[in-house]
């Protein structure tokens, strides 16, 4: 889905299946955003366990146009990998046809600590990955992750998502790119609209259908906007 030009910008819609969300240095509040937006959308709680503080009341407070969905979040802290095992492995229990949204942010955080032995953060994080699509078996509902670290330890997680999200900082302000949707244009003064390179390659691409068939689009960085 592709945003029109419009007054207010836009957001991705999340879709059911797991979602990795990678943010790039600046975009602070992303993944706060994205989770109120669903809860403001849609009816329905949001089953959040957190990691690395993620978990900021004060963030959310900041973001929320109206405290009413705050309520609607409900947040499990672990502090230890074997804690955020634990809230994993009793997810579905929490889960139910009023959950709106599934929140794991730094879902590889606590498999990377010392405290385990050798190979143990490996083991338990593929099992992690594997209750997260157990759950998902049993549920359609959007499941919102995010990683500390992009690796190859974590690469269980990388291979069990659906799609991947980026949200990097550009002059004219945040850019969502993924499979399904692209930030094309940023609002400014007065209604008016700032369009990207993206948005320009589109038009012409559905303008001349054809030519476009025939080679490979290629992005274009100007400004700080793809």
């Amino acid at each position: 889905m592709y945003p029109e030009t419009g007054e207010h910008p836009t957001l991705p819609t999340l879709q059911d299946g797991m979602t990795l969300l990678r943010v790039g240095r600046g975009a602070t509040g992303a993944l706060h955003s994205l989770v109120l937006d669903r809860l403001l959308v849609q009816d329905g709680d949001a089953a959040w366990v957190d990691a690395n503080g993620h978990g900021s009341t004060q963030q959310l407070c900041r973001l929320a146009p109206t405290m009413r969905p705050l309520d609607r979040v409900h947040i499990a802290r672990g502090f230890t990998p074997w804690q955020h095992y634990s809230l994993l492995a009793d997810l579905p229990e929490q889960v139910s046809d009023g959950t709106s949204i599934v929140v794991l942010p730094a879902f590889d955080r606590f498999y990377r600590t010392d405290d385990l032995r050798r190979g143990e953060g490996e083991r338990l994080l593929s099992e992690a990955v594997a209750r997260v699509d157990e759950l998902l078996d049993e549920t359609a509902v959007p499941v919102l992750v995010t990683l500390s670290e992009l690796d190859e330890f974590a690469r269980p997680v990388v291979d069990a998502v659906s799609e991947t999200l980026t949200c990097d900082v550009t002059r004219y302000g945040p850019r969502f790119s993924g499979e399904s949707f692209e930030t094309l244009v940023y609002p400014v003064d007065d209604g008016a609209v700032q369009t990207t390179i993206s948005y320009w390659n589109r038009v012409l691409a559905a303008r001349h259908p054809t030519v476009a068939a025939a080679g490979s689009p290629t992005e274009v960085i100007a400004g700080g906007a793809n």
